[in-house]
C-alpha cells in the first residue's frame, strides 16, 4: 500500500474520528483502515490515535502527520491536475455535495449532457450542506445556497436566489386582500429553515418606489423542508415566499405571484466550493462550469434567479 493512501486514511479517520466512517468514505472496510493505521505506527514507532471504545482522537504526533499529511495530499492533487488538462478524456471518480432543490431542479434534469460529454467520469452525488463535512465525506465540489462561512475553500458564485411572493389560486379566492406587506400579518405565511442557516427566514424585505418595508412573519407552517413547503402552497395551504422553483409553476397558474408592485429585496447567493488544491483540476472545473450552465437552463428570463 502506497504512503499518500494512507496518508488518506489517516486524515480521513481524524476528520471522522472513526476508522469505520473513515472506510465508508474511502470504500474499503473499517479492518483495511485500521491495519493501514496500525502499519504507520509501527514504522514510525509512535501512537498516531488515543482509541477507546467511544472515541477516537489524535496524539501530539498524530496531530503533526495529520497537518503535513493534509498538505501533501492537497500538493499531490496539484500536481496530478498540472498533469491532466485533459478535459475530453475526464475519468474516475468526482463526488459533489448539494442540497435536495439543487440536485432536484438544476443538476439531475441536466445531468444526462454532462455524462454524455465524460463517459469514463463516475459522478457521486450527495445531499450535503455543510463544508466541514467535505473532507471527511472526500467531497470535491459543494454547491450551497446561503452565506459562506469562515473557510479555506475556494468560493465561485454560479447565480443569485431570488425571492417571488406565491400562492395558490385557490388560496388567494378565498383569503383576504394582499395589497401592501403589512397585510401579510392576516395570512398564513409559509416559511423555510434551511438546515445549514443559523436561523428560519421569517424577515421578509419588500420594496416600492424607494419605499422599504420589513415584516417579522409569524409562521402558519414552518419546516426545513422547502419542497414540502411548495407542495403544501400548491395546494392552498397559504403565502410562501420561495425562490429558484420550477418557473413552470407560474407560467402554469398553478402559483400565483402576490404583491407584484412590491419586490422582494432579500436576495441569497448560490457558491460552487472546492479547495485551492482542486482550482484547476479538471473534472472539478468541468462540473463547475457544467452547473453555472444548467443553472442559467434553468431559468433563462431570470424569474426565481439571476445568473452570475
Amino acid at each position: 500500500m502506497n504512503r499518500a493512501y494512507r496518508l488518506e486514511m489517516l486524515v480521513r479517520a481524524a476528520d471522522t474520528g472513526s476508522f469505520a466512517k473513515a472506510a465508508q468514505s474511502l470504500g474499503i472496510t473499517a479492518s483495511a483502515v485500521s491495519r493501514a493505521i496500525a502499519e504507520l505506527e509501527r514504522q514510525l514507532r509512535v501512537a498516531l490515535f488515543y482509541r477507546t471504545t467511544r472515541s477516537l482522537r489524535l496524539t501530539q504526533e498524530g496531530e503533526e502527520l495529520y497537518r503535513r499529511g493534509r498538505e501533501i495530499l492537497e500538493k499531490l492533487a496539484e500536481a496530478e491536475s498540472a498533469v491532466s488538462r485533459d478535459t475530453a478524456r475526464l475519468s474516475g471518480v468526482l463526488r459533489v455535495g448539494l442540497s435536495v432543490p439543487l440536485s432536484r431542479h438544476i443538476v439531475m434534469p441536466a445531468v444526462s449532457s454532462f455524462m454524455r460529454s465524460h463517459p469514463g467520469l463516475r459522478l457521486d452525488c450527495l445531499i450535503l450542506t455543510q463544508p466541514k463535512e467535505m473532507h471527511a465525506l472526500g467531497i470535491d465540489v459543494l454547491l450551497r445556497v446561503g452565506e459562506l462561512p469562515d473557510s479555506t475553500l475556494v468560493a465561485r458564485r454560479l447565480a443569485t436566489m431570488r425571492f417571488l411572493l406565491c400562492a395558490s389560486p385557490d388560496y388567494l379566492k378565498i383569503a383576504s386582500p394582499l395589497r401592501d406587506p403589512d397585510d401579510l400579518q392576516r395570512h398564513r405565511c409559509l416559511v423555510h429553515h434551511a438546515p445549514h442557516e443559523p436561523r428560519a427566514w421569517d424577515r421578509w424585505t419588500f420594496e416600492k418606489g424607494g419605499v422599504r418595508k420589513l415584516v417579522q412573519i409569524v409562521p402558519a407552517l414552518y419546516s426545513n423542508d422547502r419542497e414540502g413547503l411548495i407542495t403544501a402552497a400548491l395546494n392552498g395551504a397559504g403565502v410562501m415566499r420561495v425562490g429558484m422553483f420550477d418557473p413552470a409553476l407560474i407560467a402554469s397558474g398553478r402559483l400565483q405571484r402576490a404583491l407584484q408592485d412590491w419586490q422582494c429585496v432579500d436576495q441569497v447567493q448560490i457558491y460552487a466550493l472546492y479547495r485551492k488544491a482542486s482550482r484547476n483540476v479538471p473534472k472539478v472545473r468541468a462540473f463547475v462550469e457544467f452547473a453555472a450552465e444548467a443553472m442559467a437552463a434553468f431559468d433563462p428570463e431570470e424569474i426565481t434567479m439571476t445568473h452570475a
